[in-house]
C-alpha cells in the first residue's frame, strides 16, 4: 500500500475533522441566536456555515479521488471500501489513526444532527408563535364567536384590529 495515499488520505479527514468542529460550534451559536430572535445574526451564520459545508464538498470530491486510487491498488471497487475496510490493509499504526477519525467524525456529525434537530424545533415553534399571534390580531378566529339574545349566531362581524381606522 502507498503510504502517500494514506497519509494524503488522513489529510483530508483531519481538515474535515476540523471544518466538522467548526460546523458544530456555529450550530451552538446558532442555537443561541435562535432563542433570541436575532434574525440578522441568524443569516450571517447561516451564510458561514454554507461556505464551510461548501469546503467539505470540495475536500470530500478530493477524498473520493484519493478513495478511488486506492481501490484501484487493493482491487477493491470504490464504493465498496470504508474506514473499517481500509484499516485491514494498512499497518497499525495508520489503522488506528484512521480509527481514532472515523469516530471522532462519526460524533461531531451526530452531535451536530442533534444540534439541527433542537435548532429546527425552535424556529419551528417560533413560526408557530407568530401564525397565532397574527391570527390574533387580524381577527381569524372573531367570525361566528357572536350570539344574540336568542341564542342564535349573530351575523354581525367584529372587527380585527388590523381593520379598525386608527
Amino acid at each position: 500500500m502507498d503510504n502517500r495515499l494514506i497519509n494524503d488520505l488522513m489529510d483530508i479527514l483531519l481538515q474535515e475533522s476540523k471544518i466538522y468542529e467548526d460546523i458544530l460550534e456555529i450550530s451552538k451559536n446558532k442555537t443561541d441566536v435562535i432563542v433570541k430572535g436575532k434574525v440578522n445574526e441568524l443569516e450571517s451564520i447561516t451564510n458561514l456555515e454554507q461556505s464551510l459545508i461548501f469546503k467539505i464538498a470540495k475536500l470530500e470530491e478530493s477524498r473520493e479521488n484519493l478513495v478511488s486510487e486506492i481501490s484501484g491498488i487493493l482491487g477493491i471497487n470504490s464504493s465498496d471500501i470504508t474506514i473499517s475496510e481500509l484499516e485491514k490493509h494498512v499497518d497499525q499504526k495508520q489503522a488506528e489513526r484512521l480509527k481514532e477519525y472515523k469516530e471522532h467524525m462519526s460524533s461531531i456529525i451526530a452531535e451536530i444532527k442533534d444540534i439541527n434537530e433542537i435548532n429546527s424545533r425552535l424556529i419551528k415553534n417560533s413560526i408557530d408563535f407568530i401564525d397565532f399571534s397574527i391570527n390574533i390580531l387580524a381577527g381569524a378566529n372573531s367570525e361566528g364567536n357572536n350570539y344574540s339574545k336568542a341564542g342564535q349566531i349573530n351575523d354581525s362581524k367584529k372587527k380585527a384590529y388590523f381593520d379598525i381606522k386608527l
